[in-house]
């Protein structure tokens, strides 16, 4: 291009060719800021290119990877001050995808459609498109969906984006979202030919996301039978080959580990956090196992399918089971030696069934639910039980701190229940009575007020009987009176978010009371990240946990997977313990599953990243536990001084 020679004389250094690294570096450069604007000024105006903004797009599309979406947005609206440049529309699509994730569908509409108006040439288009049908699915404006989803079957669009949009119009018309009438418009707005194409590939798609095999093997046959030249027939033609499947780069002399866990649905964070846990365990002992991931998560593309091919359109339990009990025989087949999973106490059910029955270690990192070793010898549970905690707290507030009068507040599910009623006879052994009991739904449950009213009203009633005056004998409870006769509230939670909305409520309910909870009360990184008015909401909770306070392995721990990962752990602590678990176990010469078995029963005290491990052969589930106190954004041991105080014999 003799036009560029001008660009290009003065950045001859002198040098014989080639030329040094600075000179090619500012020929790019002057190459790249002479066309792009150009290319780029038929979509949107001349841009520029950015260095500072596609730094923050890197930080914001980091975050988004991560499920920190607020996060994101907070990068994205640091980029919309910038002037147009390299990343705009890339942005705005993020935008609407975070937005989307947020459930913050209405935004998310408008912000796909300023795309669509603001950039007409961008390639993110046909993504945008899609997610606008998205958005409207979950509005349940089904209707506007379908006809998305049937706009891009009728476009260029790229062949994977028009199969999402024929999945999903499958989806819609095998649960009956989609009425006769707006399916005689699709087939105007599509064509007939084309639509009915559609509906038998997005079929066989819907099947295979349900693990359903035999069906999906069916249907796609009937789309090869009854489509000539399809537009998905390139896809078709190669259905079957595995192309996902997870393959590590080491020998195939290597014993092999199964993972099972989710890598996709709501679930796929903890699931692959768990799995990042085993990965560093791995690498750090040389890599001795092939690990060999069973994917028990299902993606729906939020799109509530049904999968009992009823009327249905949540997911059926029965089907994630099937699942479960699916890719344990799967990782059977494979020939593993010990399994890591899976996440679920129900599903550790099935799974330990599977697996005992061919006598392979299971090793369930976080399943919390009594009773599990009783399914077989070869069923270990790492994470501590709800009796074996009920226990030990209850010992310790009615033995230890002399505590009297109790209440108990716990999430109404098998965890809740058990904690509840191990903590009630503990408690009601040793001389203590529970004053009140009262449940909550995980997760859903955000105002106490009527649970916190009935523990007050309790604690009243335990007051003293009154001096015989009718000025104290008509006393009423009343808002502002402090209730301090209640000497303790359990509270048990399944999420550090419970915690996070019933611990402001004792206080702000006047409640003069010690809190005892449960190990999933410390969530360091977050308590940490709260103001300290919030914070001192945690000051002084005891807790039972497997965790030692400032643990050496806990602590190392962290710094590797932070190092390896760049982010903070909370699962994977327990993928690590029990993938070096069976490191160990391997290295000291138990080579084979009931060879592993048989070790794994000798383990005790073992210290771990997630706490004191001990898989004892009399009780089969981990016991080792201690009492913890929350101070500021840190835990320590109890000491003497946290005993309750003497006075001298008389």
């Amino acid at each position: 291009m003799p036009w560029l020679k001008k660009y290009t004389r003065p950045l001859r250094c002198g040098q014989p060719k080639p030329h040094c690294r600075q000179c090619i570096a500012r020929y790019v450069c002057v190459v790249f800021a002479v066309l792009v604007p150009n290319f780029a000024a038929g979509q949107a105006g001349t841009w520029t290119y950015s260095a500072d903004a596609e730094k923050i797009f890197g930080n914001g599309l980091a975050a988004y990877k991560q499920g920190r979406f607020d996060e994101t947005l907070n990068h994205l609206r640091q980029l919309a001050e910038f002037p147009l440049n390299q990343r705009s529309s890339a942005s705005q699509f993020l935008l609407g995808k975070t937005l989307y994730r947020l459930g913050r569908f209405a935004e998310a509409i408008d912000a796909a459609l300023v795309l669509q108006r603001r950039f007409p040439a961008s390639r993110y288009l046909p993504n945008a498109r899609l997610l606008i049908g998205d958005s409207f699915f979950n509005s349940k404006h089904y209707l506007e969906a379908a006809s998305q989803y049937g706009r891009l079957l009728a476009t260029q669009a790229p062949l994977g984006i028009q199969a999402q949009a024929a999945e999903r119009l499958a989806a819609m018309d095998w649960n009956g979202q989609i009425k006769e009438q707006e399916l005689t418009q699709l087939r105007q707005a599509v064509g007939a030919g084309r639509l009915r194409e559609a509906l038998f590939f997005g079929r066989a798609r819907w099947y295979q996301r349900l693990g359903w095999q035999e069906e999906t093997a069916e249907a796609m046959q009937t789309y090869r039978d009854s489509v000539v030249n399809g537009i998905f027939a390139p896809v078709a033609a190669v259905w079957g080959s595995d192309q996902t499947a997870y393959r590590p780069g080491v020998s195939a002399e290597s014993p092999r580990l199964g993972l099972l866990l989710p890598m996709n649905g709501i679930d796929y964070r903890i699931g692959q956090e768990l799995r990042d846990g085993v990965r560093l365990a791995n690498r750090e002992a040389g890599s001795p196992f092939e690990l060999v991931i069973a994917d028990t998560g299902i993606d729906y593309g939020n799109l509530p399918i049904a999968t009992d091919r009823g009327g249905d359109i949540r997911e059926s339990p029965a089907s994630g089971l099937l699942r479960v009990a699916y890719g344990a025989q799967q990782l059977l087949d494979q020939g593993v030696v010990a399994i890591v999973g899976p996440l679920r106490s129900r599903s550790s059910v099935v799974a330990a069934t599977v697996a005992g029955h061919a006598g392979v270690p299971l090793l369930v990192p976080l399943a919390r639910q009594s009773g599990l070793d009783s399914l077989g010898h070869s069923v270990f549970q790492l994470s501590i039980v709800s009796k074996t905690e009920a226990s030990l707290l209850g010992e310790y507030a009615t033995l230890v701190l002399g505590l009297e009068q109790l209440a108990i507040i716990a999430p109404l599910s098998d965890y809740g229940w058990d904690f509840a009623r191990e903590f009630t006879r503990i408690a009601e052994r040793n001389g203590g009575q529970i004053a009140h009991r009262d449940w909550y739904v995980p997760k859903e449950t955000t105002d106490f007020r009527h649970i916190f009213a009935e523990i007050r009203k309790a604690g009243f009633a335990l007051r003293p009987p009154p001096p015989d005056t009718l000025a104290v004998a008509s006393e009423k409870l009343t808002a502002d009176m402090f209730i301090d006769t209640i000497d303790g509230v359990v509270v048990v939670v399944e999420s550090f978010a419970d915690a996070q909305t019933i611990a402001p409520q004792v206080h702000f309910h006047r409640l003069q009371t010690q809190i005892l909870g449960n190990d999933t009360w410390w969530e360091p990184e977050a308590i940490r990240q709260m103001r300290p008015a919030e914070r001192k909401n945690f000051d002084g909770v005891i807790f039972v946990s497997a965790r030692q306070a400032e643990s050496a392995a806990e602590q190392s721990f962290v710094s590797n997977f932070r190092q390896q990962f760049g982010r903070d752990p909370h699962y994977a602590a327990a993928g690590y313990d029990a993938t070096r678990l069976l490191i160990e176990g391997w290295e000291q010469g138990a080579r084979g599953p009931a060879a592993l078995v048989e070790w794994l029963t000798t383990v005790q005290f073992y210290q771990g990243a997630s706490g004191t491990i001990s898989l004892s052969p009399d009780v089969r589930s981990n016991n080792a536990l201690t009492l913890l106190k929350i101070e500021r954004d840190k835990v320590r041991s109890l000491s003497p001084g946290d005993l309750p105080q003497m006075g001298a014999a008389e």
